[in-house]
């Protein structure tokens, strides 16, 4: 049962983590690059959202950690859909 709290207490200092590394940054990013974008206007929703992906994804997200300025420049063109067509 410890494996559990355990588990849980590293899964939330990562959700906590990516939320002030990646998830807050690549918002701003969006805000300025589009600020009626419908992510920026549902800023509770985004974040909420993040905030769960990032509790059950924890031990995967950080690659994005260590990749930060890669990941939130992709993340955020995938969000506001500007993805390149290679």
């Amino acid at each position: 049962m410890e494996i559990f709290y355990y588990y849980a207490i590293f899964a939330l200092s990562g959700a906590l983590t990516t939320m002030v590394t990646i998830w807050y940054p690549a918002y701003e990013v969006a805000k300025i690059m589009e600020p009626n974008n419908m992510i920026v206007v549902h800023k509770k929703l985004y974040y909420s959202l993040c905030f769960f992906f990032s509790l059950v994804w924890a031990p995967a997200l950080i690659i994005a950690i260590l990749h930060t300025e890669t990941f939130i420049k992709a993340f955020v063109e995938s969000l506001l859909g500007r993805e390149d067509e290679n």
